[in-house]
């Protein structure tokens, strides 16, 4: 079930972090919304008005009986991962976003942001890895050598016997 904007409102109505779209109503050609689909839209709605009045603890307990009375409900998920405190459940919300609509820009551009910082870090963490076993494996080739060296020093300074 889908949702248009008022051209009256402004464009603040989309999450803050991941810039989520509404959608438009149906088409004049397909089916009314259910009441169902309409109590729902209603639910969703008064949820983002919550955000926006930083009522956020309400908000996220009516996304979570909207997600839990339909667990592919895209639009609940996407705003719950605005409505949530830390990164790691917004990171969750919009995985399950993109496992309901893997095509989701907005979705799949926040999860991004949110994990790039671990990305680069473990591209670091790889980096520092390669160097420390390069250096490692030097040190080894270098304790090897002279170990050869000695030997071949002691070998050659020792009379061997007739």
């Amino acid at each position: 079930m889908t949702v248009e904007k008022d051209p009256s409102q402004s464009d603040t109505d989309s999450p803050p972090d991941n810039g989520a779209e509404t959608e438009s109503l149906p088409e004049a050609d397909s089916a009314p919304p259910s009441e169902e689909d309409s109590a729902r839209i209603d639910r969703l709605l008064d949820a983002i008005e919550l955000i926006k009045a930083d009522r956020r603890v309400e908000a996220c307990q009516v996304l979570r009986e909207l997600i839990h009375e339909d667990g592919n409900f895209e639009e609940a998920w996407l705003w719950m991962a605005v409505a949530v405190d830390s990164l790691d459940q917004s990171s969750l919300c919009l995985d399950n976003v993109l496992r309901v609509n893997p095509n989701n820009g907005n979705a799949a551009g926040a999860l991004y942001r949110i994990r790039e910082p671990e990305m680069l870090l473990e591209q670091r963490r790889i980096r520092m890895r390669f160097y420390r076993d390069l250096a490692f494996g030097s040190m080894w080739t270098l304790v090897l050598l002279l170990l050869w060296a000695m030997f071949f020093a002691i070998a050659t300074m020792t009379p061997m016997p007739t």
